[in-house]
Parts: C-alpha cells; structure tokens; sequence
C-alpha cells in the first residue's frame, strides 16, 4: 500500500516544513486493516496468558539480579561470581521475546568476546521496546538512561544488577518563555547509580577502568546514538555521546521484519494498541547483527562527530538501510506538539492548527527548532 495518498505538491528544496509522510516517527504505512482484525480476533484469548508468563519470566530475572546485586554498593562493579547469576538470569529474557511473538537470529556473537577484551562501548540502532530484552538477553550489558527508568515496577529490580548509569533530565524552558517552575526532587532509588554531575565524566571514569569488559568488572556500556526510536527502515542522526569517550565500539544492528504491524515503537496512537497488534501477528521476526568492534583511528578520537559518522555510514551498509536527515530533535518537537498517528494507521492527529496542508508542520510557527 502507498504511504501517501496526498495529492499535494511535494515541497520545494528550501521548503523547511518538516514532512509528515516520510517522517520515520509517524508509521503510515503499515495501516489496520481486515485481515490483521480477523487475526487479532483469533489471537485475543491467547494475550492474557502470554502476558502472564512473561511477566513471571521477569519477576525471575528480578529476584536472581536483585540477589545477585544484595548489599552491594551501586558505584562499584560486582563480583565475577554475583555476575555469573546475572548472565544466568538473562537466559529467561528470552521467554519474554517468545511471548511477543518473536524469533531472534543472531549473526556475528563471536564478535562480543573481541569487544570485550578491547573494553568497548556497545552502539546499536533504536527501533522498539522489543530492543531492550533482546540486548539484555544477548549482551547483559550495562545501559544508560533516565532516573525515572530506575523506578519503574519490576523493571527497577530486573536491571539492578545490571549496574546501569541514569542522569536527571532537566526541561529547558522555550526561547522567550517564562523559566519553568524549579522541578520536585527525582525519587529516591537507593540500588541504582543515579549521576547528579557530568554524566560523561562518569562514563569517562567507568570505560576506563582496568576492569571494565572483564571477569569482576564493569560490564560493557551500551548505548542508542540515535536517542530515540525509528521506524526501523533507515539510520536517524548520531548523537556523539558514546563516542567522546574514545574507546572502540561494537555495532549492533536491529533488523525487524516489518509484517502488517511495524514492531517500531514510533509516535503511536496508544502504547498498548501497539503492544496489542504486535501480540496479534503469527510471528515476529529480529535479526541481530553483532559486527567486529570498531577501533577509531587518532582523527576519530579527536572528532566525536566524524566518528559517530563513520559507524552511522558503516552500520547503514550492513543492514542496506538509508541514512536518514532525520533526529532526536526533530522526535521531540513531534512529541511537543502531540502529532502521532491515528490508530487504524492512516491519518494524522494533532491539535488545531499544527499539521498544514500535505500534511507538513511548519516547527518555527510554534517556537520550536528541530
């Protein structure tokens, strides 16, 4: 099925209105139609139980890390004998990817040891929700994100000992906008390392310790360039924060097969529609695509950006993707102004007077910059 059905004139080369139909954060073209009703209605009794099991496979990853990591100090890496529960307790991660319907290849593992003994930062491409247990389940790494992740239910005590690093996310108010009221004091999680100061010093201090990738040590960071989910068909801008540290990285590449449901976690309709028909499709399909690790050359260390660029292009070649001139940005102005897809996949909601004619949105009318 065509992505558009517009018949408006596309928009000129200096036309700067962002454009909704080929966004890679607003899926259109995967739409709901009868066939994926008749097998959600097929599909419907077997949710419930499905659901059930993954959550008790999750409950036991929570209980073995929870008591893997018992009274151990959050900033300090844990024993090889408390890390050999956790790459115990990963094996049930799979269960969950069974559940929602997944098959997983993986192409490339002997790449893991090599990165390993380099003390590399793990890069891979954001594509869903989906990506976060089949990464644990593969690589057991260590990941960074938001404080609030850290008090999620369950999910807390899944990646405690994991020994992720989360940063505060402070709102910057709008240009010429009224400074936003001071923001309430993050919740507490005494068992997750929670950065109150530079976020990169610490990973700095982290990739650079004697132990880290190693038996005892640190596990290896792992972290999404792009910042933000696609819809799996193409590479959004790198951000350079894994690569300032300086350190080789190993590419992994998520390749979903995109059925009549897009498995991309974009801007959706609704969270659990989109959990919903992915838990209707007769099968899922990811492939994992473990590269050989990347060592920068003396021009890449002293250039984040050229080399964020350079393992873009390369990770765009594995997986015969397109890089997209696209960005965390540009998500987040989208994500502002409430644009999202309907929830049969066909049109585009958003408030009164945001999408244009051709549906366009013009991001400097609303104050925004992307």
């Amino acid at each position: 099925m065509a992505a558009s059905t517009s018949e408006a004139a596309p928009a000129k080369p200096e036309d700067k209105r962002y454009d909704l139909e080929n966004s890679p954060f607003i899926e259109l073209k995967t739409p709901f139609g009868d066939d994926e009703a008749w097998r959600m209605a097929i599909m419907l009794p077997l949710v419930i139980p499905r659901m059930l099991i993954m959550i008790c496979a999750f409950a036991v990853v929570a209980l073995i890390n929870t008591l893997a990591a018992w009274n151990w100090p959050v900033d300090k890496p844990l024993t090889a004998a408390r890390r050999a529960w956790v790459l115990f307790s990963k094996e049930f991660m799979v269960v969950s990817l069974w559940m929602l319907g997944f098959r997983v290849k993986v192409t490339g593992r002997e790449n893991i040891a090599k990165a390993e003994e380099l003390g590399s930062v793990i890069v891979f491409n954001h594509v869903s929700y989906v990506d976060a247990p089949a990464i644990m389940w593969l690589l057991a790494p260590s990941g960074v994100g938001k404080s609030s992740v850290s008090n999620v239910p369950i999910l807390k005590y899944v990646v405690r000992a994991y020994q992720a690093i989360y940063f505060h996310e402070e709102k910057k108010p709008r240009d010429g906008a009224a400074p936003a009221a001071p923001p309430k004091p993050p919740k507490k999680n005494p068992v997750a390392y929670v950065v109150t100061g530079s976020v990169t010093e610490v990973l700095m201090k982290r990739v650079n310790d004697p132990t880290y990738g190693k038996p005892g040590g640190f596990p290896m960071v792992c972290m999404a360039p792009e910042g933000t989910c696609s819809d799996g068909r193409g590479l959004l801008e790198f951000r350079t924060g894994a690569f300032v540290l300086g350190r080789p990285v190993l590419p992994v590449c998520m390749k979903y097969k995109i059925n009549d449901h897009n498995p991309a976690w974009t801007q959706v309709y609704s969270e659990l529609w989109h959990l919903l028909r992915l838990l209707s499709q007769w099968r899922n399909e990811l492939e994992i695509i473990v590269m050989p690790p990347y060592v920068p050359s003396a021009e890449e260390r002293a250039d984040p950006r050229l080399y964020a660029d350079n393992v873009r292009t390369l990770m765009g070649k594995v997986m015969n993707q397109p890089l997209l001139p696209h960005s965390h940005a540009q998500f987040l102005a989208l994500k502002k102004l409430k644009v999202t897809a309907d929830w049969t996949g066909t049109a585009v909601l958003a408030p009164p007077g945001v999408v244009e004619e051709g549906r366009y949105v013009d991001f400097s009318k609303h104050g925004l910059t992307a």
